[in-house]
């Protein structure tokens, strides 16, 4: 048995299996330029033949069967004859006339004196002597002002205020005018003060240096 054994080994072994592969051959193939196909045929548009003319059979007027006959007159007229239009014995009426209004000349009296001849001319605006701070270009703004000492008789406040009426010169130097009320009248005197020695921006208007007149509360501290 070990001796079939070996020998059924060993012609496994001498078995070789062989891969029958196909072989390929490469070859070379050569390129044919085919003709382009030629263009399709244009399709001739045929035009509508008009259609014939009606023959003349069917130009004949057909009779209407639904519709009344209408009478033939038997004797014949000679259009040559006078007919007259209106068949009365009386002439008509005469149109009534309608009387015009006999229009009168207007008389126009002409005057030998020539009138002279009168030329508008606009009167030049007014220029103002002094503006509001409405009108000016801009507000008009403090540069400096006195010094003043608030005054000692005033014990109760450590403050007060005076609303003037300043005027404001087109140099800037600020003017009094006027005082429109006051919480003290002590501080009168020195919102005086401060109204004649201020200064202000000059006031402008439409860029040209004006008058400025306002309202200028001043407050004054201890």
């Amino acid at each position: 048995m070990t001796a079939v054994l070996m020998g059924v080994l060993v012609a496994t072994r001498m078995m070789v299996l062989v891969n029958k592969t196909p072989e390929f051959e490469i070859r070379e193939i050569e390129t044919v330029a085919l003709p382009e196909p030629p263009l399709p045929p244009k399709e001739q548009i045929e035009e509508d033949a008009p259609p014939p003319p009606p023959a003349i059979a069917d130009l004949a007027v057909t009779p209407d069967v639904s519709l009344p006959a209408l009478p033939v007159v038997a004797f014949k007229t000679n259009p040559q004859l006078s007919i007259d239009t209106f068949f009365t014995d009386q002439p008509p009426s005469p149109l009534p006339v309608i009387a015009k209004p006999v229009l009168k000349p207007r008389l126009v009296k002409k005057s030998t004196t020539k009138s002279p001849v009168r030329l508008a001319v606009k009167a030049a605006p007014k220029l103002k002597s002094q503006y509001s701070l409405g009108e000016l270009d801009k507000k008009p703004r403090l540069l400096r002002n006195p010094s003043v000492t608030f005054p000692r008789s005033i014990r109760n406040s450590t403050s007060g205020r005076v609303v003037v009426r300043v005027a404001i010169l087109p140099s800037g130097k600020s003017r009094f005018l006027s005082v429109s009320s006051s919480t003290h009248p002590e501080l009168i005197p020195l919102a005086r003060r401060i109204a004649n020695g201020s200064r202000f921006t000059p006031p402008t208007r439409q860029g040209k240096p004006v008058k400025a007149v306002m309202t200028w509360p001043i407050t004054i501290k201890k």
